[in-house]
């Protein structure tokens, strides 16, 4: 996922990253070399670039989940909390079924990393269900919370996650973390809307021929990404619309039409307390 920082990096910044950057492997060194045999329990970290779990924790796997200065004072205040005595103590993972373990540090930032995620989760949930829902024809006459009901959460994968389960092994533990790193961050539903309008217009671009839709994907192209998700939203039936029957047929051109009444017209998204939070916040 391309990544859209806004954090201005100071030479302070940069000093403290790599100081605490170097404290912690420092003590993770020592802590392997004097039990090797607890080496797959201490922390790890993946990274982007090799697409592995590493001990080693690098500066850009660091700034990789810094998108702003909330995110840079979480992480440098998670890391320097490692240096604390007895934060490397192994423990029990909670509820584990396989005696998988983790450290004192990780099973408490792990626990704090989810409690983050569930609050935007949440957040983003109570925003969303109010939407109208609507077609290329105006207003369906109910909200995407009311259409969809207790679903709605699992179809927008913002159920609440726990940091820990039963069956994780110490392997599933450490991509649990990292996953949970990633999303806690203050714009990670920023990156994923950029992301979806992106695959959005991939798709139209396959799936149609281009003089046919080509407004359809200018019109997209130039929507702020905000905006381009309350459409996707309203409209309800996901990747659904981007995929037409075979071209030509009498169907494919129904598709065609439902797009450009859709997304070329000012689809009339209620001007509510709740939607202009969201625009604010998202």
């Amino acid at each position: 996922m391309s990544r859209q920082s806004n954090i201005k990096w100071r030479i302070q910044d940069e000093r403290e990253l790599a100081q605490v950057a170097r404290d912690f492997n420092r003590k993770l060194d020592r802590l392997v070399q004097d039990n090797p045999k607890l080496a797959y329990i201490y922390p790890k970290f993946y990274n982007d670039k090799t697409k592995q779990l590493e001990s080693e924790l690098t500066i850009d796997t660091i700034k990789s989940l810094i998108y702003s200065r909330t995110d840079y004072n979480r992480m440098i205040n998670m890391l320097k909390r490692f240096l604390e005595e007895g934060a490397e103590e192994i423990v029990d993972a909670p509820g584990n079924e396989y005696g998988s373990k983790v450290t004192k540090w990780q099973l408490n930032e792990q626990r704090k990393r989810r409690d983050i995620v569930n609050k935007l989760r949440s957040g983003r949930y109570d925003r969303i269900k109010e939407l109208e829902m609507a077609t290329g024809e105006g207003d369906l006459g109910y909200t995407l919370g009311e259409r969809f009901g207790m679903g709605l959460a699992s179809r927008l994968s913002l159920n609440p996650t726990n940091a820990f389960t039963p069956s994780q092994s110490q392997t599933d533990i450490h991509f649990k973390f990292a996953s949970l790193l990633k999303q806690s961050s203050v714009n990670y539903f920023k990156e994923k809307d950029k992301q979806l309008k992106e695959t959005v217009i991939r798709e139209i671009k396959r799936n149609f021929n281009a003089a046919d839709v080509a407004d359809v994907i200018d019109a997209i192209e130039k929507m702020d990404n905000e905006l381009f998700v309350l459409k996707f939203e309203v409209h309800g039936d996901g990747m659904e619309m981007f995929y037409p029957p075979e071209r030509g047929t009498e169907e494919y051109w129904a598709y065609v039409s439902e797009l450009k009444r859709y997304w070329l017209n000012d689809l009339a998204i209620p001007s509510t307390d709740v939607v202009t939070s969201m625009m604010l916040n998202m």
